[in-house]
């Protein structure tokens, strides 16, 4: 191959000669069973995760920026115009913020793991998700919000943990090293 490169920066095509190769791999990619795990790696970053990240940080922006004036789900289930209340949903603000935005920065971290196949830290990474998704559902439900924001974040969050499994058994089986006997034998 690094002959036909230099045949090809002699005819003065090397860029030609790399995207024809760009091209043979990308056809080859798929026969393989790694190569379709790695594409269906990107694609579940590049399609639910990093989607997801977005659709937190929208959600951060969104629980700032609202048409009467107050962060969305102030007046939720019921809670009238109770001074105690409305301070302590203005009080909870920006935790509540801080929680949006630390989902949106470990759905980024979480596909660039998922796409690096570091399973340790995914597991990490999922675990600390799910707790934040816990902890934003306790607060908006104490502090009596409106809880509709999070029944579409819940409800992806609960796809793209079945599809990380998924992807995890995948690998599991393309990438299953050979079981030697590792185990002293007993004489």
């Amino acid at each position: 191959m690094e002959v036909e490169f230099e045949e090809a920066v002699d005819d003065g095509k090397p860029l030609t000669f790399a995207f024809g190769c760009l091209i043979a791999a990308w056809r080859e990619i798929g026969k393989h069973s790694e190569g379709r795990l790695f594409i269906a790696n990107y694609a579940l970053a590049l399609g639910l995760i990093i989607p997801m990240a977005a659709l937190q940080f929208q959600q951060a922006v969104g629980f700032l920026s609202s048409t009467d004036g107050l962060p969305f789900g102030m007046r939720g289930a019921g809670a009238g115009l109770n001074s105690y209340l409305i301070w302590s949903q203005s009080s909870a603000t920006p935790i509540m913020l801080i929680m949006w935005l630390l989902l949106g920065v470990t759905h980024l971290c979480l596909a660039w793991l998922l796409v690096e196949r570091d399973w340790i830290r995914v597991v990490k990474c999922g675990t600390l998700i799910g707790a934040a998704m816990i902890t934003l559902s306790l607060f908006t439900g104490i502090l009596m919000l409106d809880m509709s924001p999070l029944s579409v974040p819940i409800a992806e969050l609960a796809i793209e943990f079945a599809a990380i499994c998924t992807m995890f058994r995948w690998h599991g089986r393309v990438f299953q090293a050979p079981r030697a006997n590792c185990l002293p034998s007993r004489s």
